[in-house]
């Protein structure tokens, strides 16, 4: 399979898994719907709501790496707030955990935290930064999540408070995602035994598949 043939067989993959996807997700809200349940059965349709959410991540992460290998992946930037967007991410996060994945929660921040980004693409490295850590640090209660930076440079690290069973992992397709979109921004990401570590530059260098667009002001 060719690189400027996998993008479009892995678009047309997609569709044909979010199908029954979306057929399992629209039972599981029938099933939900239908009356009292038991802690059992709640349980239950929790872990397949879970699940299905997961996959839904996996497929995008798929089309995400196929773009990039192919050479098809552009960004659109602007002022994006690094700590406001990873305290919607670690809410998300928490919504669709699985029992026995670590509680994640935000540092303190010492306020906004200012960095040119896809907001769209940033949002999807914290999913896919999250999730890896989730499953790299199972062992332990909580992964706690901060933002940081100074004058040329930010970055989000999740770090463990406990131990864990695994020390964080350098492969898998979770991390290659969060590689892949730092990297289109040109940032980088360290792994170490109890933190995960994603470094921004303030500033996008523009080029032929990097498009800033002037701030938006609020009215």
């Amino acid at each position: 399979m060719t690189a400027a043939v996998e993008p479009q067989y892995l678009r047309q993959l997609s569709h044909e898994l979010r199908t029954p996807l979306t057929g399992i997700r629209g039972y599981s809200e029938v099933l939900e719907q239908a009356g009292p349940l038991t802690e059992r059965q709640r349980h239950m349709l929790t872990m397949l709501n879970s699940c299905v959410h997961r996959l839904d991540s996996l497929i995008d992460d798929l089309l995400l790496i196929a773009s990039v290998d192919a050479g098809a992946y552009g960004l659109v930037v602007e002022d994006v707030d690094l700590a406001r967007l990873c305290e919607h991410a670690v809410r998300a996060h928490n919504a669709h955990a699985r029992p026995g994945e670590p509680a994640v929660r935000c540092a303190d921040s010492a306020g906004s935290c200012v960095v040119q980004a896809d907001p769209r693409q940033l949002e999807h490295l914290l999913v896919a930064l999250l999730n890896h850590a989730a499953g790299c640090f199972a062992g332990c209660a909580e992964l706690w999540v901060g933002t940081g930076g100074d004058g040329t440079g930010a970055w989000v690290t999740v770090t463990v408070t406990g131990d864990a069973d695994e020390p964080a992992g350098i492969v898998g397709l979770g991390l290659a995602v969060v590689r892949a979109i730092a990297e289109q921004h040109g940032g980088s990401v360290a792994a170490g035994d109890s933190e995960l570590r994603v470094a921004l530059p303030r500033t996008v260098r523009p080029s032929e598949r990097v498009v800033v667009r002037a701030m938006r002001r609020s009215r």
